[in-house]
């Protein structure tokens, strides 16, 4: 671990741009990463031993008996730490998470922009952490605001985080305020510095208030914003789908490359893929996508939410909590305790470690549950996306195709919402395909379209994953279950694929 210096600089013109320690190389594709947005208040504090594992079969054990003490727990700091986050860069790593997504660890509070927070730690701490997750091949992104009073010295500020704490990548918000000129510049600096200590491909990312100035503030000549957040609309449409609620071009029309957005989607490289983001807010208010649901099979329902983001063209990036279900929503807040809607947001800021806010309305247990049904099976999905071969590589960098299906004897369509849904990642010769129950409540299977040219008559395709596995099975799959290509008069290809409510499957020609 480098040493840094304790001693924070006063003037700017004392800053060193020199970097401490080794600098971690850029990944040579963000669209390769597998993000995990966090954020350090509460997230961990280092003392999960000290307190038991929230049991999901009996929920109501930690459930607190006084709401408003939790309410109010809710709104104040929970105390999660760097430290905290460092001790839980296995559990992540085992998620199959290959990059960090911070919140924001400064001190804006006191407009010192070259200190950290003190309630997560020192600038010691985040070196720390920085380094140790990259002694785990898992980068580290830093949200960071900017406007454009000052911009120069923010320029050379956060040239100097670079240079301290070897982060991977920047989140800026980007809104009305930020001018697309403003932004370039500071974009464009920051870019030239990092390449200039040989991180080659620094990533920044926008968040932006609304789709359509996207635009303005992101272009293909990589001087410029690198990707920005899926907005919440697209994030509210892939939960519609998954929960059967919507059709799925509702979601996957997003990727037809009939218009300019739809091939700018397809090259996967420009957009985040988010779920469960503060900033998504639906009909409902804010909310996670496992809020006020009573499905029998939720755990992988939300499994496959992610699912479908591991899965498509885009960087996917989950926000903390949800590998173990969280359900947070503005529905738990009670105007009656504070007289009145006070900072509902929290109810989606819930606490991992066992503070007095902690999820699903409990107090004193942690929720780093690697046997979460959850968890188990995005880290079986994640780990499929990370392979280092073809099939992994499709899945990353493949053509994204919305495949038709039949069921019933139907003609071949791509089917109405509460169906299978099916789609292949398609890289040259290797296809990956991925089919998903969007119905809660009821068994789906459907005969599957598959790329004729790629799958001779009789071949087979071998499940990678099958949500009903064992947990045994998800974790090292057995490679015996298959399914034969079947070719049909009118030139098709297809596949027959089954599964329970909310299931899932992977497959390939292995």
């Amino acid at each position: 671990m480098a040493k840094i210096e304790e001693l924070t600089p006063q003037q700017l013109s004392h800053v060193d741009l020199k970097p401490r320690g080794r600098v971690q190389l850029s990944p040579v594709s963000w669209r390769d990463q597998f993000l995990y947005q966090l954020l350090p208040d509460r997230f961990s504090d280092d003392n999960e031993n000290q307190r038991e594992l929230f049991d999901h079969t009996n929920p109501l054990k930690y459930k607190v008996k006084d709401k408003a003490s939790w309410m109010v727990a809710g709104g104040k700091f929970a105390g999660g730490t760097l430290r905290g986050i460092k001790s839980k860069l296995d559990y992540l790593h085992r998620l199959g998470v290959t990059a960090l997504w911070l919140g924001s660890v400064f001190n804006y509070g006191s407009q010192d922009f070259l200190e950290i927070d003190p309630h997560f730690g020192n600038r010691q701490d985040l070196r720390d952490l920085i380094d140790a997750a990259h002694d785990r091949d898992i980068y580290v992104i830093l949200d960071v605001v900017y406007n454009h009073h000052a911009l120069a010295d923010l320029i050379r500020i956060y040239q100097y985080w670079i240079a301290l704490c070897d982060c991977d990548g920047f989140c800026v918000d980007v809104d009305k305020d930020i001018s697309p000129e403003d932004s370039y510049q500071f974009n464009n600096a920051i870019r030239e510095y990092a390449k200039s200590i040989n991180k080659d491909n620094f990533l920044i990312i926008g968040k932006v208030s609304s789709g359509n100035i996207a635009d303005a503030y992101i272009d293909i000549f990589g001087r410029h914003l690198d990707a920005v957040l899926d907005n919440a609309n697209v994030a509210n449409q892939l939960s519609g789908v998954v929960k059967g609620l919507a059709h799925p071009n509702e979601f996957f029309g997003n990727y037809d490359e009939a218009n300019f957005a739809g091939q700018f989607r397809q090259l996967g490289e420009y957009h985040v893929s988010i779920l469960d983001h503060p900033g998504i807010v639906s009909h409902n208010g804010k909310q996670r996508f496992a809020a006020h649901s009573e499905v029998p099979h939720l755990y992988e329902q939300v499994a496959h939410v992610v699912g479908v983001q591991l899965t498509i063209p885009g960087i996917p990036s989950m926000y903390y909590g949800t590998e173990q279900a969280f359900d947070g929503s503005e529905g738990e807040d009670n105007s009656s305790i504070e007289n009145g809607k006070v900072a509902e947001d929290r109810y989606i800021r819930e606490a991992m470690f066992g503070s007095d806010f902690g999820a699903f309305q409990t107090a004193g247990c942690h929720f780093f549950d690697i046997d979460h049904p959850t968890y188990v099976r995005i880290a079986a999905i994640a780990r499929i996306r990370n392979r280092r071969d073809l099939i992994g590589k499709a899945l990353r960098q493949g053509h994204h195709y919305l495949r038709k299906t039949s069921f019933c004897d139907q003609p071949f369509s791509i089917p109405p919402q509460g169906e299978l849904v099916a789609w292949s990642q398609v890289l040259f010769n290797t296809e990956v395909l991925m089919a998903l129950n969007t119905h809660a409540l009821e068994d789906r299977g459907a005969e599957v379209t598959v790329d004729a040219n790629l799958h001779g008559s009789g071949s087979t395709m071998t499940f990678l994953y099958k949500s009903d596995w064992t947990d045994t099975n998800l974790r090292h799959p057995s490679r015996k279950q298959t399914v034969t290509v079947q070719h049909h008069d009118d030139g098709r290809a297809t596949v027959r694929i089954d599964l329970p409510p909310c299931g899932m499957a992977i497959l390939a020609e292995l």
